[in-house]
């Protein structure tokens, strides 16, 4: 499916990096363990979600009115979603570290 509207294309870029940073700052903290990652995961995470609550905001709100290209909005919502299970999952990660440091 293509994507057209502006608006759309802008959220699938946000999605995007916003999976990539947040992965990158994932591997970043498993491989070395340092408390430094483990603060800016939670700094970015907190940046990522409100950015992010914003995007989706806007998106159901151009989905609202722009409902003649239904497939279109839904198809990028349920695509800007799926970063909620991911951030769940790397939170289950990073709580469940069996390397993980006694920093609380």
């Amino acid at each position: 499916m293509k994507i057209n509207q502006p608006i759309n294309k802008k959220a699938l870029m946000v999605a995007t990096v916003s999976f990539l940073l947040g992965t990158s700052i994932l591997l970043l903290y498993l491989i070395f363990g340092s408390e430094t990652f483990l603060v800016g995961g939670l700094f970015y995470a907190l940046v990522a979600l409100t950015l992010n609550t914003i995007t989706l905001i806007g998106l159901f709100t151009n989905a609202i009115i722009n409902y003649q290209h239904y497939k279109e909005n839904l198809a990028t919502i349920l695509l800007f979603l799926t970063n909620i299970p991911i951030a769940i999952g790397y939170v289950f990660l990073v709580v469940n570290n069996p390397l993980q440091y006694n920093i609380l």
